[in-house]
């Protein structure tokens, strides 16, 4: 437990994640594990996917709707376009957010609100954290002008977290970045516990990110499982030709991957804090156009055998 976390006790907490994948919601397990730990009450708030994951997780939390911001990408398009497109959308739903947590906290009693990368997840009037490693992005274009409006944007909140260690070892350059509120490394986090177990499948694949990308990982996996004699499994879809798990729980997916000689994935954020904590060998494909995943997958991780592909 974090020295921020561990202070925090009897609150009632008000939580949200990103709707880009389920990457944001599944790190934020230890957050609010952490604030059940100490006493607090927590209310999560996202959309039908993202409530059910975290009510199967927290049987007994409180979850509330609230739209997401509903990002496609897909890279056989141009990135910038698809991103641009989309912008208006973005702002759209930063509005809509900003205005639901001002009508939810008149009815409810908050004490806290953590957002993990939703912009417009704050109140004035209340304590608000923003858990985001991406405070200095790295495009190829025009980044002074979109890390200005991110500058903007993060400086709503009271507060930052970065999900990592105080020296940057994960994010590098992603995290360097002066604001005119606090930014406290709170470490790199993990839901996943370590299990001894022998191995039962030579690979396995971990699908995540939007759609339709997702789709595409996917398909380009099962060609490459077609023709391999080796043993694949799929995590995040049903199939009929491999062993597959279309939504396991954290305790099952931890087991999975401790049975696994390699894990295949995106090179998400979220993916590569728990294979540097679980120690695992990884094949990583970034997203092309995410630039953010580029950037970290070119990255060193001490005792993780890392291929980028």
């Amino acid at each position: 437990m974090s020295k921020q976390i561990n202070h925090i006790s009897n609150q009632s907490v008000l939580i949200a994640p990103l709707d880009w994948g389920m990457g944001h919601t599944t790190r934020c397990y230890s957050i609010v594990r952490d604030l059940l730990i100490n006493d607090n009450t927590v209310v999560f708030a996202g959309d039908e996917k993202q409530r059910g994951w975290m009510k199967r997780e927290f049987p007994t939390i409180q979850t509330v709707h609230l739209e997401g911001y509903q990002i496609t990408l897909d890279s056989r398009k141009n990135t910038y376009v698809q991103l641009l497109s989309q912008f208006q959308k973005m702002k759209r739903a930063i509005r809509s957010e900003k205005k639901w947590v001002k009508n939810y906290c008149q009815e409810n009693k908050v004490d806290l609100i953590i957002s993990d990368n939703r912009y417009g997840f704050h109140h004035e009037k209340i304590k608000s954290i923003i858990l985001t490693h991406q405070l200095n992005l790295q495009i190829p274009f025009g980044g002074a002008l979109v890390n200005r409006k991110l500058k903007n944007w993060l400086e709503k909140f009271d507060q930052v977290w970065v999900p990592d260690f105080a020296d940057h070892q994960l994010t590098g350059l992603l995290s360097k970045r002066n604001l005119d509120i606090p930014i406290d490394f709170i470490g790199p986090l993990n839901r996943f516990p370590a299990y001894p177990i022998e191995k039962n499948h030579d690979y396995l694949v971990i699908l995540s990110g939007p759609e339709p990308e997702r789709s595409h990982f996917l398909n380009r996996m099962m060609e490459k499982a077609k023709v391999s004699d080796l043993d694949w499994a799929f995590v995040g879809v049903e199939l009929n030709e491999y062993p597959s798990f279309i939504n396991p729980s954290t305790n099952e997916l931890a087991e999975l991957m401790a049975k696994s000689e390699t894990i295949i994935s995106r090179a998400g954020y979220t993916t590569l804090m728990e294979l540097t904590q679980l120690k695992k060998k990884a094949i990583l494909y970034p997203t092309k156009g995410q630039y953010e995943q580029e950037y970290l997958s070119g990255r060193l991780y001490e005792g993780v055998e890392f291929k980028i592909l």
